[in-house]
């Protein structure tokens, strides 16, 4: 019988696992090739809230380079970003209204943050600025404040 040659086994071994299929769940970000409708804007949103409350680095595609985020009157350079939100729990939105206007949108959101291991709960608003650019919507501005005792 012939002897076996190992450089096939590696081959062969290398074949397979390119082979193989991954199931990490991978989180939603909201299509860039579409066309913009208000549903589809608040979607993003939406997703850019709720992957900021994970802590889920996908938000960060959601954003412009050079976009600016502040919260509360302060810069924001990474989750959390948005105001009276902390790590962890889980954000409602209860509000949101979209103007889109060619390539530029406006959306204000009312949300709310829960942390019930923490008994903790926030609310919010937030002013969002999004731009059609090359590479698809990108938020480009976020301003974020906590809801006031007396407004909420």
């Amino acid at each position: 019988m012939g002897t076996k040659r190992p450089g096939a086994v590696l081959l062969a071994a290398l074949l397979l696992a390119a082979c193989t299929t991954s199931r990490q769940r991978m989180p939603r970000v909201a299509p860039q090739t579409a066309r913009a409708t208000p549903e589809r804007i608040q979607e993003m949103v939406r997703q850019a809230i709720q992957l900021d409350v994970a802590a889920d680095r996908a938000a960060d595609t959601l954003y412009a380079p050079e976009a600016l985020v502040v919260a509360n009157a302060r810069v924001r350079f990474a989750a959390p970003r948005f105001a009276g939100v902390g790590y962890g729990g889980r954000v409602t939105i209860t509000a949101a209204t979209v103007t889109l206007e060619g390539r530029f949108a406006w959306v204000m959101v009312d949300y709310r943050w829960f942390n019930l291991e923490r008994n903790q709960a926030e609310a919010g608003r937030a002013t969002f600025v999004c731009e059609e650019q090359p590479s698809g919507w990108k938020i480009v501005h976020v301003h974020s404040s906590q809801v006031l005792p007396w407004d909420r």
